[in-house]
């Protein structure tokens, strides 16, 4: 690997955790705002399926899945970046390819499977892909080589 493609890592994680930070902030308020009664009947309805664990254990397990994706929206803007340029639109194209890769293909795993509302997911999907996008649009523009 020559030095002009080398992945700056600690970069990638500082502009990682402030994507990470979108995500979290975004889809809370997606989650907790405007999906909130759609998803509080869900439960009702299945609550003899659903079983969420202690609302300390959900916030700690969904700020590090918005780490992870934080993280890896950057890294991936920083490996495409060599090929596509470097500014808004290789960051778009990054959070795009993340989101189709990840939210996109559980809602449609979800859809097929029937076990969530239509309503629910689109609503997640739409408030994933600004999340996701925005996120790794911000996260690439602290990014440095």
């Amino acid at each position: 690997m020559t030095e002009a493609t080398k992945i700056n890592l600690v970069s990638v994680a500082t502009a990682g955790a402030l994507a990470g930070a979108v995500h979290f902030g975004l889809t809370g308020i997606v989650n907790g705002g405007i999906l909130r009664l759609e998803l509080q009947d869900w439960l009702r309805g299945a609550s003899s399926l659903v079983h969420p664990p202690a609302q300390s254990v959900s916030m700690s397990l969904w700020a590090t899945m918005s780490l992870i994706y934080g993280v890896s929206g950057v890294w991936i803007y920083a490996g495409i970046r060599p090929r596509f340029g470097a500014g808004p639109k290789t960051a778009v194209l990054a959070g795009l390819s993340l989101w189709i890769v990840s939210k996109f293909t559980v809602a449609l795993d979800l859809a097929a499977l029937g076990l969530v509302p239509g309503r629910i997911i689109v609503g997640q999907s739409v408030g994933g892909l600004v999340a996701v996008v925005l996120g790794v649009f911000l996260g690439a523009w602290l990014y440095k080589e």
